[in-house]
């Protein structure tokens, strides 16, 4: 476990001085993306509530236990950070159905994404780090899928969540010395 700890630690490091090597960052924005309402959706959500006291001038959270960042409500903040923030870093953190991935295995990216995918929606957004956590298989079927979601022991999404937020917090920790 501690392997796997160091090196989600490392590859979001890296991935965060990269992108300060190309251009000036002025903010850290975690979109954490879920609901708490189903528990193979809600990795976003319970990451974001573990993270926000990291909450500052600096870095900015969305997405908690009590405020979830759903398919229903991102299309609005997503615009207010646009609107309101310049030169930022976004970094998400969502749940997948993966057909080609372990449950529990979790994936780093760049680009856009897609929200609400495994349940027939889409929101597509650019985000500069995306940390993809797969919760499950993909039946490429709405009403298979959301049980798919439903029927994720919570014990294991409640342990991988303390995992990435502790891995985050860590980075951000070292990360203050680096800004």
């Amino acid at each position: 476990m501690l392997n796997k700890q160091i090196n989600f630690e490392r590859m979001l490091k890296n991935r965060i001085i990269k992108l300060y090597r190309n251009e000036e960052i002025s903010n850290i924005i975690f979109l954490c993306i879920g609901t708490n309402k189903i528990i193979g959706d809600a990795i976003g959500p319970i990451v974001g509530s573990k993270i926000k006291h990291l909450e500052n001038s600096y870095i900015k959270i969305y997405g908690t236990e009590e405020n979830n960042l759903n398919f229903n409500n991102a299309k609005t903040t997503i615009q207010n950070i646009y609107n309101n923030y310049k030169k930022t870093c976004i970094i998400t953190i969502d749940a997948a159905l993966s057909d080609n991935a372990n449950s529990g295995d979790i994936f780093f990216s760049s680009g856009f994404i897609k929200i609400g995918k495994a349940l027939e929606k889409t929101l597509c957004f650019y985000s500069d780090i995306n940390i993809k956590y797969v919760v499950g298989e993909s039946l490429f079927n709405k009403k298979k899928n959301l049980e798919v979601l439903k029927n994720v022991a919570k014990e294991k999404v409640s342990k991988d969540a303390l995992f990435i937020s502790k891995g985050i917090e860590n980075v951000m920790l070292q990360f203050e010395s680096l800004r």
